[in-house]
């Protein structure tokens, strides 16, 4: 797998996604003309132990909890559509009430 959320220094942005692409492809090649695969990467010790008390909060903003909400693709379902027209009401305009609203 590769994209911007891979474990690399670059998260959330089309250098991280480019870099976990990167990385991803340098697997495949190994693989490919018989190399073995490097080591994983450990996770350093004051990472774990920052991470033992972290309460998760609830993202501002977001409505839903499938795909759509947090900016993936999804299969478009009826609670979804719903979800979706709430949040992003001009996909599903006619192409006169989009040119009204540009």
């Amino acid at each position: 797998m590769a994209g911007d959320w891979t474990s690399q220094k670059f998260l959330g942005s089309m250098e991280g996604a480019v870099l976990g692409g990167k990385l991803a492809a340098q697997v495949v090649a190994n693989r490919a003309v018989g190399n073995a695969d490097l080591p994983i990467k450990k996770i350093q010790q004051h990472i774990v132990d920052a991470s033992s008390d972290h309460v998760p909060k609830e993202p501002i903003g977001v409505k839903g909890e499938g795909g759509i909400a947090f900016g993936a693709g999804a299969t478009l379902e009826k609670k979804t559509e719903a979800l979706l027209k709430e949040s992003d009401p001009i996909q599903f305009a006619s192409p006169a009430e989009y040119a009204a609203a540009a």
